[in-house]
């Protein structure tokens, strides 16, 4: 077991690098897009924020509404993230959440999320197509948007 920890403690040291030196480590945003659930598709719209802890990794947290899911009573997504970027435009990111779902039987439920996104930079924006893939229950949500990004 020990051995395994050692392995684990080096292969993170040498994934996660020292701070960048990059000026900009705040990265917030408005999320449009679908969830595709249920052999249906809903609109999502959203806020999402990342801070970078270096040119490589950081952690987030996103927002988001569902309308008209679960049949009418909406939903509210909320998920803390970590992310990993391979490149300067390569986004991939893992973490968990919480889905409310409102309505008369109000509801939460934890998920379990997967991202990818690729960043495209216009300064003094990112334009970001994402997938998202939500795990709920042995249940998969998918969903795909466009982010718009304000670093700083």
């Amino acid at each position: 077991m020990q051995k395994k920890l050692l392995i684990c403690l080096i292969c993170l040291l040498y994934v996660l690098p020292v701070f960048a030196n990059d000026d900009k480590h705040h990265f917030p945003g408005i999320f449009v897009g679908t969830t595709h659930a249920d052999d249906e598709f809903y609109n999502t719209i959203g806020l999402e924020y990342e801070y970078r802890l270096s040119q490589s990794t950081g952690v987030g947290v996103a927002y988001e509404h569902v309308s008209d899911y679960h049949e009418g009573a909406g939903a509210n997504l909320f998920a803390l993230q970590m992310f990993y970027h391979p490149n300067t435009h390569i986004k991939l990111g893992v973490g968990v959440g919480q889905e409310r779902i409102g309505g008369h039987d109000a509801r939460s439920d934890v998920f379990y999320r997967l991202s990818a996104a690729y960043e495209y930079h216009v300064e003094p924006f990112e334009i970001e197509p994402t997938i998202d893939v939500d795990l709920l229950d042995g249940e998969t949500s998918v969903v795909v948007g466009v982010a718009f990004v304000m670093p700083f």
